[in-house]
């Protein structure tokens, strides 16, 4: 599983760990988990359309917008 640190770009611009990949990715900061999606249609997307550059668009989108999670 790809694993990528992102810097939320706002607020305290804290870093981030994404493992992501094909309908799933795991948000992380200090080892500790912000936020699971371990399958894709519990989101509304199709396991088709989920591919890893998909995920991890998502996952900074999630951060970005602190979507589900706390700073």
């Amino acid at each position: 599983m790809p694993i990528l640190e992102y810097t939320r770009s706002h607020g305290q611009c804290l870093t981030y760990t994404i493992a992501y990949d094909h309908g799933e990715y795991f948000i992380q900061r200090d080892n500790h988990l912000k936020k699971a999606v371990p399958d894709a249609i519990a989101i509304g997307i199709s396991p088709d359309e989920a591919k890893p550059p998909l995920m991890l668009r998502m996952a900074i989108a999630d951060i970005e917008a602190l979507l589900g999670m706390d700073e």
